[in-house]
């Protein structure tokens, strides 16, 4: 939480003080889409983030010894499926087409949230947890752009802001 939520909440301030990008909201205030400009980039830095936290978070344990870390693993991996997995649908479901970023954003998403709660959930507390947090960030930037008209150029403020919070409610929610 102090992380995840607080970096996206002072990414929001940031957005806030500096106000949308040239061309973001035409003149009615609509919310005008920039596209992704290497899709390849996106997703293989996707993947890099995701080989990192595999350090990140079974690596907290602090010994390969210790039993949790097997665990530790699986739910970050479940976590971070089902957040790209809920992510991608709900996208479909919304606008009619899949976009890879939204997916990619959902990844991310469903890592920060289970990063608190990631030695202290069951595998479907896991699964839970990525399904939530993939809907939450699609919801978040959709929010943030239209509701209050900030530009977050990547979902920062959605992925680590408002899931790094659930993450940090999740420990309660779902520990067993």
């Amino acid at each position: 939480s102090v992380v995840h939520a607080v970096g996206g909440f002072c990414a929001m301030a940031l957005a806030v003080v500096l106000g949308p990008r040239i061309g973001k909201y035409d003149k009615h205030g609509t919310p005008v889409a920039f596209p992704a400009h290497n899709l390849a980039f996106v997703v293989s830095g996707t993947f890099i983030l995701l080989f990192g936290w595999m350090g990140f978070n079974p690596g907290s344990t602090l010994g390969a010894t210790d039993l949790r870390i097997g665990v530790v693993a699986m739910n970050t991996n479940l976590s971070a499926i089902m957040g790209a997995a809920s992510a991608m649908i709900v996208w479909y479901m919304m606008f009619g087409k899949a976009d890879i970023t939204m997916a990619c954003n959902g990844m991310l998403a469903g890592l920060v949230a289970i990063t608190a709660p990631c030695a202290f959930v069951s595998p479907t507390g896991a699964v839970t947890i990525g399904l939530i947090a993939g809907v939450i960030v699609c919801m978040g930037v959709l929010f943030n752009e239209r509701i209050l008209k900030v530009d977050d150029p990547c979902g920062a403020v959605s992925v680590h802001g408002f899931c790094g919070f659930f993450g940090a409610v999740s420990v309660g929610i779902f520990a067993d």
